[in-house]
């Protein structure tokens, strides 16, 4: 229990250092609440680490990371619109690395990475020597069977991932061990990293989900390792090419590809800071003339467009 003496004296220090940090022209006050909470959020959603680990990992009470998140409903209180910036900073500093070697978290991220390197052609043996783990236990993790994996494993997981991802396993191993690897995780079902492009960790992410079809301006979502979408698999099927295939869109699809385009990577003119045009239907294979003329069918303008992406 904080008596009202020691109460007194936090509050007494906390005005000192307020006032040192006012001279000093560093007091930042209060800032936007919201950045902190949808990093609280996102770490709670991807990795499932409880508002009480987050506190006590960033040395926040735990009642002020609850009442940054929920309010305090039993007193009618919303979330708040602003916190204190050393909690704002505390928190948006934060990362899963920063957790004890004994909290438990999502596998999901270390499950995809055993299997992206099965199916590269790395032995279990070899990667348990490398991440210092027992071989059994990355075989159950592996497996896809423990919704959660202690912090301490994760890492050795992700560090022996980064590592061998960017090597050749038959540099380094028999070929016999490598086609057995393989062989495995194909009959498995286990796909490459590059299925999860940067998203390997995000559980709600389908594999090629962040992998853009690779013909041409084709912006749809890759389907497997050829790197093209269900459209351009069924054409290549038909055709046995995709040589001299044009882009054909009708103009739904047509601006619905220009609104991804400016919501992901929208083309910026450096001199302007505005959407360059030209280099926009470029990318959807057509020009600004034609790209023109179908807004102003749709009756929508570019920074309609934008603003709605």
């Amino acid at each position: 229990m904080v008596t009202s003496d020691a109460l007194a004296e936090a509050r007494r220090r906390y005005r000192l250092h307020r006032e040192r940090q006012i001279r000093a022209g560093t007091w930042r006050g209060l800032v936007d609440a919201e950045d902190a909470r949808a990093h609280v959020r996102n770490m709670n959603r991807i990795w499932l680490i409880s508002y009480e680990a987050v506190a006590l990992a960033v040395g926040l009470n735990k009642s002020t990371v609850y009442h940054l998140m929920d309010g305090a409903p039993n007193r009618g209180l919303n979330p708040p619109a602003k916190i204190s910036a050393r909690a704002s900073d505390a928190i948006l500093a934060f990362t899963m690395d920063d957790l004890p070697d004994h909290v438990r978290i999502n596998a999901v991220g270390s499950i995809r990475r055993l299997q992206a390197l099965a199916a590269a052609g790395w032995p279990l043996t070899e990667i348990g020597a490398r991440a210092n783990a027992d071989i059994s236990r990355l075989s159950v993790i592996r497996s896809g069977e423990p919704p959660t994996v202690f912090v301490s494993m994760a890492q050795r997981i992700r560090c022996t991932f980064d590592e061998l991802d960017t090597l050749n396993p038959l540099d380094y191993l028999p070929s016999r061990s490598v086609g057995y690897a393989r062989s495995h995780a194909t009959a498995q079902g286990w796909l490459p990293s590059k299925a999860w492009a940067d998203a390997i960790d995000e559980p709600d992410v389908k594999p090629w989900q962040m992998v853009r079809c690779s013909h041409r301006t084709c912006i749809r979502g890759s389907k497997d390792e050829r790197l093209l979408c269900d459209q351009h698999l069924e054409r290549l099927k038909e055709r046995g090419t995709l040589e001299g295939l044009r882009v054909m869109r009708n103009r739904k699809a047509l601006i619905e590809d220009a609104r991804f385009i400016l919501a992901t990577d929208p083309p910026i003119d450096p001199e302007t800071e505005e959407i360059d045009r030209d280099r926009l239907a470029e990318r959807l294979g057509t020009n600004w003339e034609a790209l023109e003329r179908t807004l102003l069918r749709a009756k929508i303008s570019l920074d309609k467009l934008r603003e709605s992406a």
